[in-house]
């Protein structure tokens, strides 16, 4: 009795407490009504399940890297719009500003509202984010990008880094743009050259921009810097066209032609042929350092240029005047060549050489000369500034008038190209943002494709699982009472 008693008791007891663990088990399941919990619930379906986990996770970190993007770009987009309506505004003042009729005042007015532009420009430039970071300071983001040094120029002293997100699979998108690429990098006047007027210039001439008629022809002579030289021998304005480029430089020196002289009396030892160069050298003195000759076909100029003078400084050789500004190094050689010769002048004519055409307009004096410098590139506030000093070119003289107008057409077309930096860029961000919409709608789409696949997988039946769970219990309680009714079943209890 001893044996079957308790064999009957751990039967019992052992098929309670499996039946109570299956139970258990099953409350589970219905808490986190999830039926697969474990890889032992359904070894097949576990290891896809994990895969698709993983591919939601994944697709929700696409989604928070679009939101910082998206936030990214909506800021400098407002950003962007402030710029080009100060920009607009900086337009139309120039455009006022070079109207005629203004006395000194009035333009002395214009150019006051013009620095107040720039420097709510430069604010702009240094606009933060929520995170206290500057958005065009590249990777610098805790440096002020945009900062004015003890001469009053703006510098940028941020770098050239763009975040970029990835808001899919093999999809990234730019979170921010350079500063520099923004604001600095502005070609000059029309992208191709800047004319400019010699300050000596005596007569009420302007010349325009200068532009390409002919792309083949032109193609070998972008790389030099044309001077347009005005010489009156008594019967009337001539003017000639000379070109100026590097051949061999180490230096740091620029440059130009500031007169040509064609009544000196040696200027036939320096003044070229047609299409006939000369070479213009820098030779060290050996008496100091950094002082130069400059030699032009053979002819050394009598005066010295001072490479420790930080002023332009000219030297003059046979009626050849050269402006020189920076320090060259001995040996540093330049060509020099005449490419239209001697013409005569009429007002509002057309001049046109190596596929490439310009004009001078108003009257010309002699010895005036007008320049077509390479494009390079400038800041917009160094742009704006530029207008600011035009304005306040003093005089009200024909020659005055002549240098403002001139100076009012290249910072125009600066600031045109300065908005045409700013919208397209704009443009830029734009496309950004619709990338980041459609993505956002992308992943999505694909997460609620993966989460309805998961459900398939893993979420239980819920009225399945219930009745089971309630028969599963009945049956525990049935197995509860029928032991409670077993163990009272003994002989002693018939006697």
């Amino acid at each position: 009795m001893r044996i079957s008693s308790q064999t009957f008791f751990m039967r019992n007891t052992s098929s309670m407490m499996e039946q109570q663990a299956s139970l258990s088990e099953k409350n589970l399941h219905l808490s986190s009504t999830k039926r697969v919990m474990n890889g032992s619930d359904d070894p097949v379906a576990i290891a896809t399940i994990q895969r698709l986990k993983q591919d939601l996770s994944i697709g929700e970190q696409y989604i928070s890297n679009g939101e910082t993007a998206q936030s990214a770009n909506e800021l400098s987009d407002t950003a962007l719009t402030q710029s080009t309506y100060i920009l607009q505004r900086v337009r139309e003042l120039m455009v006022s500003g070079s109207n005629g009729t203004l006395n000194e005042s009035d333009r002395n007015a214009v150019a006051i509202e013009l620095e107040s532009l720039r420097d709510e420009l430069m604010g702009v430039a240094n606009t933060k984010d929520g995170n206290n970071q500057f958005i065009y300071a590249g990777y610098e983001v805790d440096t002020q990008p945009f900062q004015k040094n003890e001469f009053g120029e703006i510098e940028y002293h941020g770098d050239s880094g763009e975040n970029d997100y990835r808001i899919g699979a093999g999809v990234l998108v730019q979170a921010n743009d350079s500063g520099s690429k923004i604001f600095m990098e502005v070609a000059e006047g029309n992208g191709i050259f800047v004319s400019e007027l010699n300050a000596n210039n005596t007569g009420a001439g302007v010349i325009s921009s200068g532009n390409i008629i002919d792309e083949n022809a032109a193609r070998d002579f972008l790389d030099q810097d044309y001077t347009i030289a005005i010489n009156d021998t008594g019967t009337g304005p001539e003017y000639s066209v000379y070109g100026l480029k590097e051949t061999t430089v180490s230096g740091s020196a620029n440059i130009s032609i500031s007169s040509v002289d064609l009544d000196a009396a040696d200027i036939n030892s320096v003044d070229p042929a047609i299409n006939g160069p000369v070479t213009i050298n820098f030779i060290e003195t050996g008496t100091s350092t950094n002082q130069f000759q400059i030699e032009v076909n053979g002819q050394l100029s009598s005066s010295i240029y001072d490479g420790n003078n930080a002023e332009a400084q000219t030297l003059n050789i046979n009626g050849i005047a050269i402006e020189v500004d920076g320090l060259p190094k001995n040996g540093d050689s330049f060509q020099f060549t005449q490419f239209v010769a001697p013409t005569p002048y009429e007002e509002d004519q057309a001049i046109s050489f190596n596929g490439i055409k310009t004009q001078v307009k108003g009257e010309v004096e002699d010895g005036d000369t007008f320049t077509l410098r390479q494009s390079e590139e400038k800041d917009i506030f160094a742009t704006i500034q530029s207008a600011i000093e035009a304005l306040r070119i003093p005089g009200t003289d024909q020659t005055a008038e002549a240098q403002r107008n001139t100076a009012f057409s290249m910072s125009l077309l600066q600031i045109d190209g300065a908005l045409d930096n700013v919208t397209g860029t704009q443009s830029s961000v734009g496309a950004r943002l619709r990338t980041i919409d459609n993505q956002y709608e992308s992943t999505l789409d694909f997460n609620l494709t993966i989460q309805r696949t998961l459900s398939n997988l893993e979420d239980l039946d819920m009225a399945a699982a219930i009745s089971e769970y309630q028969q599963e219990y009945s049956m525990l309680e049935v197995s509860q009472q029928t032991f409670v009714q077993l163990q009272q079943l003994s002989l002693f209890n018939l006697i």
